[in-house]
């Protein structure tokens, strides 16, 4: 192992919150993603390879819940904190992320769409980006796996009920998709719900005050950052990893002493003014075809 190439500045003052989605065990299992959806995907050896830099520079694994009794006051984090997560549910976060997770003593929260429990995603590809190609059976985790989960000592939060893009849902069907999903989680697991992660990336400002009304305690969105302990709770920031950015970046995304994740934050601020320029789907249909030429 590796000696830390980072030093601690002292007392915590941000966490990062890492997500991935789903892995492969061999890299040929990429060519059943399309490439909007293989982006984020990753090779098991690329997973392990970036959990073990995680232990060789001394971080810790911590939940959503640990981070939101230190924005309240109620905890103090460990030295080098850092908070895991998968969005959407796939069966490959059960099947290989939690044995390399559990192999490491490492914690990590897994946001489920609730409609997909045990079953496949039926809504357009405008609507459900990450979505397994053809050959990949059962694409996502069943209530056996989930439980699972728990029964290892990770969270499971609510990627709310169909995996609809915030910002195309009225008000009032956006606070259905979080109580709907806190609802059917809960009734599935027997256990509380507290927190939710927006999916998709196109976020809306009603995001949060919607998760706060329906009971969950924090929400993480899709803005690229890190959180301070005055983060607002239902607003937090996250950094999603695409196979894009390659080993290096991912170094220098979780060094606590590096600010790499600002290029990230101002490119993710010009594809919003493109978004809102063109409207979601139209920019989806762009994005898909620079995708497919190898551009990305």
């Amino acid at each position: 192992m590796k000696p830390s190439t980072t030093t601690s500045r002292g007392p915590v003052d941000a966490v990062t919150v890492l997500t991935w989605h789903a892995l492969v065990e061999r890299a040929e299992g990429l060519d059943a993603w399309p490439p909007e959806a293989r982006l984020y995907v990753f090779t098991l050896d690329e997973f392990r390879c970036q959990l073990d830099h995680l232990a060789a520079e001394g971080f810790t694994a911590i939940t959503m819940a640990d981070l939101v009794r230190w924005q309240a006051g109620q905890a103090e984090l460990p030295t080098k904190p850092i908070l895991l997560s998968f969005d959407d549910g796939h069966r490959s976060n059960a099947a290989l992320a939690l044995p390399e997770l559990r192999a490491r003593g490492q914690k990590a929260i897994f946001f489920a769409t609730a409609g997909r429990v045990g079953g496949h995603c039926r809504l357009p590809i405008a609507d459900c980006r990450f979505q397994p190609g053809a050959r990949s059976a059962q694409a996502w985790m069943g209530w056996g796996e989930l439980r699972a989960l728990l029964d290892a000592g990770m969270e499971v939060g609510s990627h709310t009920l169909t995996h609809r893009s915030p910002s195309t849902l009225s008000r009032e069907a956006l606070r259905h998709e979080l109580a709907e999903s806190k609802r059917v989680l809960e009734e599935g697991l027997g256990v509380a719900v507290d927190f939710a992660a927006s999916p998709t990336g196109y976020d809306s400002r009603h995001f949060g005050p919607l998760a706060r009304e329906v009971g969950y305690r924090a929400a993480l969105q899709g803005v690229i950052g890190r959180n301070r302990r005055s983060a607002a709770p239902f607003a937090l920031c996250r950094i999603v990893l695409k196979r894009s950015y390659g080993f290096d970046l991912f170094r220098q995304l979780v060094d606590p002493t590096s600010r790499a994740y600002r290029r990230l934050r101002l490119k993710q601020a010009l594809r919003n003014g493109f978004r809102r320029v063109l409207g979601a789907r139209a920019y989806e249909a762009i994005r898909r075809l620079v995708l497919r030429r190898g551009r990305e």
